[in-house]
């Protein structure tokens, strides 16, 4: 985790600080966003902050909630809901009247998960780091608004728990999103 961390920071830095030829739009759009996930879904407000004419930094704010039933291989059921942060960095390509963006990401959720296990009820908070990549369309609806979807893959790792542990592991999820540019 530590390497993919200082890997992001050396690319960010190195985009943002690199002599080009690129110019810089200073364009930053404000968004909603509503990922879904095969177990839940995340409603989250956006910001995308354009460093060059092609990539962004990223981030939301927003609520997670998840109905693991008995997938998580350790409960019998797992209802969840919380909130979080992200950040992120997106390149964007254009093509057609839109763009194909590619980025990763990694959300900062604080969980409540209510779990039930043979008759036995608990409850567990946790912090869970997820690192995501993901990759879709966005299509141009106006000089100043964009709307698109997204697939992505990452991993949900619970890094501090106050109760028993409860499900974590591999995600995939699918984003639908709509862009303001404030400029």
């Amino acid at each position: 985790m530590k390497l993919i961390i200082n890997c992001l920071i050396l690319f960010i830095s190195l985009n943002t600080f690199s002599q080009s030829e690129e110019k810089s739009l200073k364009k930053l759009e404000v968004g909603i966003e509503l990922e879904i996930y095969p177990v839940g879904y995340m409603p989250t407000i956006t910001s995308n902050i354009f460093i060059k004419e092609t990539w962004a930094l990223r981030f939301r704010l927003g609520a997670n909630f998840a109905d693991r039933k008995d997938l998580s291989g350790l409960n019998d059921s797992e209802v969840a809901k919380g909130f979080g942060v992200s950040a992120g960095i997106v390149k964007y390509f254009r093509v057609c009247k839109g763009n194909i963006i590619a980025g990763f990401t990694t959300d900062f959720w604080s969980m409540k998960t209510e779990w039930e296990d043979n008759n036995i009820k608990g409850t567990t908070t946790n912090l869970v780091v997820q690192p995501w990549i993901n990759s879709g369309y966005l299509y141009t609806i106006s000089t100043k608004i964009n709307a698109g979807i997204t697939l992505g893959i990452g991993r949900e790792i619970n890094i501090l728990n106050k109760g028993e542990e409860v499900g974590q592991g591999w995600i995939g999820m699918a984003t639908f999103s709509i862009n303001y540019s404030l400029n």
